[in-house]
């Protein structure tokens, strides 16, 4: 029993284990943390030496231990919070009428109960000076009272810059500092504390993957119940520019504190993962440095509820594991009769049914009835990061199964039973399932006693369904009998000689179709790589393991990666470069006949059918890409011949189609799905790295025509004869489901589409020092024509299309000061945007005003409240320019800052004259019924200079041609498309 709780231990640990690789999930960046264990390793170390010393001091006056003249005195030191402090080192003096004598008597260190036992003689008095950690308050001495004396030691924030050598670990104390939020409010962690109970380090980027996981989970819950009002949450980006974290924190609605981290406090933590949270308690002390994502509320709602309790005890913590309550079982296992009589109906001699008495934690399966079908399930329905476990011995023929009928109602890929022979995962159920299902779970080659092993774990996520899984009718039946496809786990090695030597191994055959070695013929069993789990070659390791730091460790990772993601965790075919380096990794650890390199490999038997089991990488590499259908029928037919479906967390994320066109032109990817997507076409020679791509999702203008309901679509120019992989991939990477999608060549020479001439963010443009010249809006390049219309200015130096600034649909450049959504440009009107008598913060202050009614001094009240340090004050902006902030005081009294008259008549002159509307004439075009440029205008130089003081006031002043942001032209896609 013990074997088979330690094997479940290390299968909820694997389960934990994929996002500890460089290219998985729950930590983009990787690799930081395995320097902070040694350093950890090497204290325990330390503190192993200083109780020898201790103990040594204590042999010393042990000479007289037992003599009535002499004591033993302890003194118990620790924490204001109550956690023991070890390795604090004790002198004692002599102590006569309040004062310390001269010369040290002894010494003492404390042990890691934070006791130091010093003996000492009798009828003497005596007083102890200790030299405690940094950030601990001591007193000039402490007496001794009686045998033993208790010390408690008071903890802040230490008042100085963190040194530039200092690497933090859990225990101890935080220095201080101080950084500007992304709103220019200083935010200094002496200060939070003082009415905060706890803080958290939040350390991220823009562009994790793993951060955005995370972030809707803290988010939700820091603003849940009063938690804000004793959390504090500062999210510190070391990598992205100011803007780009405002943007990314506005549009997410960021309630927690936000900054840059330009003290480089991510230095002082060794931070290279992200996220990684570090959290400090009231105390002053660093508790827990969290590397990756922790994508679960239940994670957030454990991690503050334990350090802003009213009990809240100190202690240092290695993960956020040590205090996550683990839940016992409130059921009791049935007798190994009465499950019998449930599951098998008692028709099954000599078999034995138990749990696993020696763990306290696993759950057991019990016995209901529903609609007259007795069955038995697991009994931890809904229970958060707990397992469920039962146990059958039964006695198999050589060619007889095992079998059993199933109905799942879970999460799938997510709350899984689990169902193991012989300590070997064989099959795993989860899904919500509309009837009952046959599972034929084993086939033995040899008679003998089979352990069979049904475990049920469910994570701390979401639940979906009744979070169960029930099981009837566990029976014997022929292979012959098997009516179902089923695969069954077979090793590679096989017949260990007395010195556990294998001495037979299947023959093998490389198949040229899919360039896979097979077992027993070209179209036999593939053969498999068990790369992320121990083997047969060693009961200690993997694969991965025994790579690191190895010359071709990433060559052997890129494979580990496949595994990792595999349908079949932790397995991926054979190929002939897997091959060779499986024959090196067997090598280089001891191997000492050629073929012991396939007890690293698997295969499944099928039975119940003649298809072999497919590849469980599809999709995952270039060799292993699917083959893409090219579309045929109208684009607008409805029919999309490409599926792809998400069963699992795959990260990189996505899966590849491969496509080589035959005739090179311009070609459309859409796709169709019941949740939001992504795309991506990539080229072959960027594949590897996926940071570049010739399209990324381009994005419909709202009043396009879309009758597939697309969600998502890429436009691109592609040769003929080169190979592009096209990605397509739900936009949160939990979500699992179908996306349907087509490719449509769309014409020869090249095409024409309605594009936003300048997406995404406004940037910092820096100069080849780094330091920062002026922030661009981005885009396309514009020219200002003889006719007086702004035009594409093309990259061969020609002009292009019209500029259409879009003044009906939902822009999202604005900001939700304005109104509760965000405005198209025609809706900012009556809202005074046009007015630039007044700036934004003008308005904002006028606004507030009529929001009580014209009385200046609730007025003045709430926006000093609400506006802190800016109300009136100036501060440095984001390009060191000094800046006045609200000026609430000049506004009240009728001063304004806008930058122009009232524009506000004019624009709408400029509307009802102009904007685009079935009928209008553009050069020689009459705009039909349909045309993506309704409710657009052409831009002449009046109205860019309009449109950008509308800029100037809303988004950043001075930045060259934003207005364009604002609008769309006709781009060209061509072979000399710009990548």
């Amino acid at each position: 029993m013990k074997r088979m709780t330690k094997f479940i231990a290390l299968l909820l640990a694997l389960m934990m284990l994929v996002p500890t690789l460089a290219m998985t999930l729950t930590s983009c960046g990787g690799g930081g943390n395995g320097g902070n264990t040694g350093d950890n390793g090497g204290n325990t170390g330390n503190n192993s030496g200083n109780t020898g010393n201790s103990g040594g001091n204590t042999g010393n006056n042990g000479g007289s231990t037992g003599d009535s003249t002499t004591a033993k005195f302890k003194v118990n030191i620790s924490s204001a919070g109550g956690m023991k402090l070890a390795e604090v080192p004790v002198y004692v003096f002599s102590y006569k009428d309040g004062e310390i004598g001269d010369g040290m008597i002894d010494f003492g260190m404390t042990d890691e109960n934070g006791v130091a036992s010093i003996t000492l003689p009798k009828n003497a008095s005596y007083a102890v000076m200790i030299e405690a950690p940094d950030g601990y308050a001591t007193a000039s001495h402490y007496p001794l009272t009686g045998e033993s004396t208790d010390i408690k030691l008071e903890s802040s924030v230490i008042d100085d810059d963190i040194p530039n050598s200092k690497l933090f670990k859990s225990g101890d104390i935080m220095y201080d500092f101080t950084v500007t939020d992304i709103y220019g409010n200083e935010i200094t962690l002496s200060e939070v504390l003082e009415e905060k109970k706890v803080v958290i380090l939040n350390f991220w980027y823009v562009d994790c993957s793993a951060c955005q996981l995370e972030f809707p989970y803290m988010k939700e819950m820091y603003e849940t119940g009063d938690y804000s009002d004793d959390v504090a949450i500062i999210a510190l980006n070391p990598i992205d520019d100011k803007l780009s974290i405002r943007s990314f924190a506005q549009e997410n609605g960021f309630t927690f504190d936000v900054a840059i981290d330009d003290q480089r406090i991510y230095d002082a933590f060794g931070v290279n993962a992200y996220p990684t949270s570090v959290v400090i308690d009231r105390y002053g002390m660093v508790s827990l440095i969290e590397v990756g994502a922790l994508p679960s509320l239940r994670a957030f709602r454990v991690l503050f509820d334990h350090f802003i309790s009213d009990d809240y005890v100190q202690q240092k913590i290695s993960s956020l594991e040590e205090i996550t309550p683990r839940p016992l079982p409130n059921a009791q296992m049935p007798s190994s009769e009465e499950i019998s009589s449930a599951f098998d109906g008692g028709n099954l001699d000599g078999v034995t049914y138990y749990g696993d008495d020696e763990d306290q934690y696993s759950w057991p399966f019990i016995i209901e009835e529903m609609d007259g079908n007795v069955y038995i399930k697991n009994s931890n329905s809904l229970v958060e990061e707990s397992y469920a476990q039962l146990f059958v011995k039964v006695y198999l023929e050589a060619g007889e199964a095992l079998a059993f009928d199933y109905l799942a109602s879970t999460e799938r890929g997510a709350d899984i039973l689990y169902i193991l022979v012989d300590k070997k995962d064989i099959y795993s159920i989860s899904g919500i399932g509309d009837d009952w299902s046959t599972c034929y779970a084993y086939v033995a080659e040899e008679a003998g006693y089979y352990e069979l092993a049904f475990c049920y774990i469910k994570d701390g996520d979401t639940d979906e369904g009744d979070d169960e899984v029930l099981l009837k009718n566990l029976r014997k039946v022929s292979v012959e009998d098997i009516d179902a496809p089923s695969y069954i786990y077979r090793f590679a090695a096989t017949n260990p000689d007395e010195y556990n030597q294998y001495q037979t191994f299947p023959e093998l055959f490389l198949n040229t179709n899919d360039g896979y070695y097979h077992v027993g013929s070209v179209d036999g069993p593939i053969l498999l790589a068990d790369l992320m789990n121990t083997t047969r070659f060693s009961e200690d390791n993997s694969v991965y393991y025994m790579v690191l730091e190895k010359s071709y460790e990433a060559a052997v990772i890129e494979y580990c990666s496949y595994a990792s993601n595999s349908q079949l965790y932790g397995l991926c075919p054979v190929n002939e470069v897997l091959m060779e380096l499986l024959k090196t990794v067997a090598k280089d650890n001891g191997a000492f006949y050629d073929e012991q390199w396939l007890e690293f490999c698997c295969y499944y038997d099928a039975y119940g059918t003649d298809e072999q089991l497919s590849d469980p990488i599809a999709g995952l590499a270039t060799f292993s890409a699917y083959e893409t259908i090219l579309s045929t029928d109208d684009v607008n037919s409805g029919v999309f011949p490409n599926s792809v479906t998400y069963d699992r967390v795959i990260m990189p994320r996505g899966l590849l189609f491969a496509f080589t066109p035959e005739v090179s032109g311009t070609y459309k990817i859409s796709t169709v799905s019941e949740f939001e997507t992504n795309g991506w076409i990539f080229r072959a020679s960027d594949i590897s790295a996926r940071t570049e791509w010739l399209a990324y999702d381009n994005v419909y203008r709202p009043t396009e025509v879309n009758p597939q309901d697309v969600n998502c679509y890429m436009i691109a120019y592609l040769t003929a004869g080169v190979t592009y992989y096209i990605d397509v991939a739900f936009y949160d990477v939990y979500q699992t489901g179908t996306i349907n999608f087509r490719v449509d060549r769309l014409g020869d020479e090249g095409y024409f589409r309605f594009s936003l001439a300048s997406p995404g963010y406004f940037t910092y443009h820096e100069s080849t020092s780094g330091a920062i010249n002026k922030i661009i809006a981005g885009g396309i390049d514009v020219e200002l024509g003889n006719d007086g219309y702004y035009r594409e200015k093309r990259t061969d130096g020609n002009v292009g299309s019209l500029l259409y600034a879009d003044f009906t649909e939902l822009t999202t450049v604005f900001s939700k000061v304005i109104y509760s959504a965000d405005p198209a440009v025609v809706d900012m009107i009556d809202a005074r945007a046009f007015d630039f008598r007044y700036s934004e913060n003008d308005l904002y202050v006028l606004n507030t005003l009529e929001k009580y009614d014209g009385d200046v001094d609730a007025c003045r009240a709430a926006l000093r409240e609400e506006l802190g340090d800016t109300y009136n004050a100036t501060y440095v902006d984001e390009l060191g320019n000094l800046t006045v902030g609200f000026a609430v005081e000049e506004v009240l009294a009728g001063t304004y800052h806008g930058a122009a008259g009232d524009l506000s008549d004019e624009i709408r002159a400029i509307i009802a004259e102009r904007l685009i509307k079935v009928g209008t004439v553009i050069g020689d075009e009459t705009v039909a019924e349909g045309d993506v440029r309704i409710g657009c205008i052409v831009v002449d130089a009046r109205l860019a200079e309009i449109l950008q003081l509308l800029m100037d006031k809303y988004t950043f002043e001075g930045v060259e041609n934003s207005w364009v942001k604002l609008c769309y032209y006709s781009q060209y896609f061509c072979e000399a498309t710009p990548k």
